[in-house]
């Protein structure tokens, strides 16, 4: 009888044990990371006779949890991905914001409304209101590439502190794990499975590895070793606690906060798509900014270094560049635009006389520092040079000007007893020289045949003039490229000449605009871009001209760089700004598709996994009755035996 009763016993506690593990399935159905668990039962040892083998009842063998360690895996890597993928996402939309170019205040609209009120200028070089309205524009302009620098520079704090934060959880999460580990080896020791400490520990690895790619290897003790690429992270009981930090290159580190000099490089992870935002993202699109910004400086500041404001000229200059060292070569100055080796053309004007004095400094940039530009100046007649902290200065003396204009001298000098007058702007490829020489002996606009003849420096002949009898002195000659000649009455003879400097560019060298000399912008790069403080000051300073007030060369040419097309990296400034915004949304395009394509992925698996490990509350409200119905037997089978029990003991008595 006490067999009997054994054997209803054990099937009334393996029901039981079942019900709990069911019960355990169910309220836990909506807990995150659980594993579904399930009891093993198996036959209890049997009572040998001779009639062969009686059983024993049933006894409750383990209880197992329903995992795939491959999907685990699977779900891990994709984790890792899916992280990286999502922050990309995220943050090139938000960068995308940053240049939109559809805003009203965007830099795409502000470069638009620069240029027209450069090309308004053209129209009204005179009229003050035009040069106000072009500063103001300029500002606007100025403040969008500084409003674009600054939300680069305040994303990379957000990322930054972002950075740290998460380098804090991946710290918190290895000392759980390593945590979980004892506390599972201890349970292991004793041959049982800690299925709940199991769970708890693959949800601390799932939420690591949205942080960081790793790569998870079981121990025979049940602990597990946690690695990345660049060295473990958790060892049985002992972790590792990571550190970020910013190098002297300007990138984020994450290294061992016991050793920074091992580092750690993912490959995967939130933190390596904020990484890669911070340290190759951001800093590529604020290259971008940068060389549109230091793209239109050096552009604007070449044309307009060699025009005149409404003065004319000026009494006084000073550069706005500093150089490394006075006596360092030129080309290794320091100086954010790259001067070369050329001519300078230096135009001084007597202002009582309107007399004319053009000089030519010429600069090799491998062996001149500025301390030898400032010693050529102070060579050329009415003007002195000098240099305080590292700039150029230059001066007038009273009663002179002086720019860097390319425009004619307008009075060259004399052909024999005849006064000479050039107009025009040269539009020749080079600078020149062209030479008037006469090849007749007579008196303009009275000998007939009396000729001159025009010849560049190379000696061919650029022209030959009628001034004989046919001429009306004063009247304008055609020379070409933009040139014209008046002769006034008078007697020339063969061989008279005169030479006149013809100039399409009198910096060749770039060294004013390198230097700030006369420049509209200031700055290097889209930080520190702005109007130059000589033109807020005074508008009037704006060189719309080459020379006498209302002539437009110089305006024209500014406005000109609107459409040029290899004004920066063989493209006009807007198709560059274009390119950017293109660029960047394709980038953050695909990098969404690479986020739908992880989530889906990760979705397909995490379904395959709740198949398997996953609480099935209908199942498991199925598997209670059927045990619950199992414990019901077991109990009236003991109610049974213990009635028989009863009744013998009865019948004995």
């Amino acid at each position: 009888m006490s067999s009997d009763l054994q054997i209803g016993l054990s099937g009334l506690l393996a029901a039981q044990r079942a019900m709990l593990v069911t019960a355990h399935n169910i309220s836990n159905a909506n807990t995150k990371g659980y594993t579904r668990q399930s009891t093993i039962m198996a036959t209890r040892l049997p009572f040998v006779t001779n009639a062969g083998t009686i059983g024993q009842g049933v006894e409750l063998v383990k209880i197992i949890r329903h995992k795939d360690e491959y999907l685990n895996n699977r779900l891990r890597d994709i984790s890792s991905s899916l992280g990286s993928a999502s922050v990309n996402s995220q943050y090139l939309r938000e960068l995308e914001t940053v240049f939109n170019e559809t805003s009203e205040a965007s830099l795409n609209n502000a470069l638009a409304s620069f240029f027209k009120g450069i090309n308004d200028l053209t129209q009204y070089t005179e009229n003050m209101s035009s040069r106000a309205a072009l500063f103001e524009k300029a500002n606007t302009l100025t403040d969008s590439f500084h409003r674009i620098h600054d939300e680069l520079n305040q994303m990379k704090i957000f990322v930054q502190q972002s950075i740290e934060n998460k380098i804090s959880e991946v710290n918190t999460l290895s000392e759980n794990i390593a945590q979980l580990n004892e506390e599972i080896s201890v349970t292991h020791v004793r041959g049982i499975e800690a299925n709940d400490l199991l769970d708890k520990r693959e949800v601390l690895l799932q939420d690591l590895s949205n942080l960081i790619n790793i790569t998870v290897t079981t121990q025979n003790n049940g602990m597990v070793n946690v690695s990345t690429q660049s060295g473990v992270l958790v060892s049985g009981s002992s972790f590792t606690s990571l550190v970020s930090e910013v190098d002297d290159s300007g990138e984020i580190e994450i290294g061992n906060i016991k050793n920074k000099n091992s580092k750690y490089v993912f490959s995967a992870g939130e933190i390596q798509g904020l990484q890669d935002f911070y340290n190759e993202t951001a800093v590529r699109y604020k290259d971008k900014l940068d060389t549109l910004a230091s793209g239109l400086i050096r552009e604007v500041n070449k044309i307009h270094s060699e025009g005149v404001g409404l003065s004319g000229g000026f009494t006084s200059l000073f550069a706005t560049n500093e150089v490394s060292s006075t006596t360092a070569m030129l080309n290794a100055a320091g100086l954010g635009i790259d001067p070369s080796s050329g001519d300078i053309y230096v135009t001084v004007i007597n202002t009582a006389t309107g007399e004319v004095t053009k000089n030519i400094l010429s600069v090799d940039v491998t062996t001149d520092s500025l301390s030898d530009v400032q010693t050529a100046l102070n060579g050329v007649a009415h003007l002195s040079a000098s240099i305080a902290d590292n700039k150029l200065r230059i001066l007038a003396e009273s009663g002179y000007q002086f720019n860097f204009s390319y425009a004619l001298d307008p009075d060259p000098g004399n052909l024999g007893t005849s006064a000479a007058s050039v107009s025009g702007v040269y539009t020749g490829q080079a600078n020149d020289v062209y030479t008037f020489t006469a090849l007749g002996t007579g008196t303009i606009g009275s000998t007939a045949g009396l000729q001159v003849e025009v010849k560049n420096s190379d000696g061919d002949v650029v022209a030959t003039l009628d001034v004989g009898s046919d001429y009306v002195p004063g009247n304008t000659l055609t020379i070409g490229n933009g040139v014209s000649l008046s002769l006034t009455a008078g007697a020339i003879t063969t061989g008279d000449t005169f030479s006149l400097d013809v100039v399409n560019d009198s910096d060749t060298t770039n060294l004013l605009a390198a230097l700030g000399i006369n420049a509209f912008f200031r700055g290097t790069d889209a930080s520190d871009i702005a109007v130059d403080t000589d033109i807020a000051d005074d508008v009037s300073r704006i060189a719309a001209s080459i020379g006498e007030i209302g002539n437009t060369t110089n305006a024209l040419r500014l406005a000109g760089l609107q459409h040029n097309a290899s004004a920066l990296e063989n493209t006009t400034f807007a198709d560059y700004l274009h390119q950017i915004a293109s660029s960047l949304g394709e980038e953050a395009s695909n990098a969404y598709r690479s986020e739908e394509n992880f989530t889906d992925l990760e979705t397909s698996l995490r379904n395959r996994r709740d198949e398997m490990s996953g609480v099935s509350t209908d199942e498991e409200l199925v598997n209670l009755i059927r045990f619950q119905q199992a414990y019901q037997a077991s109990a009236k089978y003991i109610s049974i035996i213990d009635g028989l029990v009863e009744k013998l003991l009865t019948s004995i008595g």
